[in-house]
């Protein structure tokens, strides 16, 4: 898939099965490991598999189709960032590593970005990967 700077995008998908209900997964490889963009569908084990693939194209379609941060200027774009939190091996579990427009962000470097926003007000909101944010 292309995303909204024309950079291309393979994913991979998984489906397992949780109990009564179905996670399809979406992901990226770099080398042998997931890195980059992921992302997930909650579905009902009755569920039309089809039907949840295809919502699931269309939130990674969605989630592509926007950029948050500008990295060579490491600047936010619109004061929105949105993001998956993995633990970063360089801060051993002190610090997190934030996954933006599919790229690690260490803690520090998004921090520096927010300082262009100091005085300004935020609102963190935590979402389960299977969710919309």
């Amino acid at each position: 898939m292309i995303d909204c700077s024309g950079e291309s995008h393979q994913f991979h998908f998984q489906i397992r099965l949780l109990g009564d209900l179905i996670a399809l997964d979406a992901f990226e490889l770099r080398g042998d490991l997931p890195a980059g963009y992921r992302f997930q569908l909650i579905g009902e084990l009755d569920d039309d598999v089809l039907v949840l693939l295809g919502r699931l194209v269309e939130k990674i379609r969605r989630a592509l189709s926007v950029r948050h941060i500008v990295f060579r200027e490491r600047r936010i774009i619109d004061s929105t960032v949105r993001g998956r939190i993995e633990w970063d091996e360089s801060q051993e579990g002190h610090l997190p590593l934030v996954v933006v427009d599919g790229q690690e962000v260490s803690w520090i470097d998004l921090g520096r970005m927010l300082m262009s926003m100091e005085g300004w007000q935020f609102r963190l909101d935590i979402a389960d990967p299977g969710e919309e944010p």
